[in-house]
């Protein structure tokens, strides 16, 4: 099992409140309900560095918006073709 820190935060007395009657509508603890709370925020800022990333991968290789759905099945079809070539051998 992962071990376990406590953490002190000061959150406003209205969040609180908010907060404490989400999780015990939702019956988890105030501990899940953070973690949770904290979970999905960092998950959110990677997919947020993941697409900034891709902007400015796409910003390199001059690849706008509308150029993807159309890459994409280049792509798609370039592997199908490498696939069924290596299977004819």
């Amino acid at each position: 099992m992962e071990s376990q820190k406590n953490l002190h935060a000061s959150i406003p007395a209205a969040l609180l409140t908010e907060a404490e009657e989400i999780a015990a509508a939702e019956h988890v603890s105030m501990d899940e309900l953070t973690q949770a709370a904290m979970k999905r925020y960092l998950d959110e800022l990677g997919w947020k560095k993941l697409y900034a990333y891709g902007e400015g991968q796409a910003r390199k290789l001059g690849i706008k918006e509308e150029d993807v759905d159309r890459i994409i099945h280049e792509f798609r079809d370039e592997e199908r073709e490498r696939l069924n070539s290596e299977t004819r051998r």
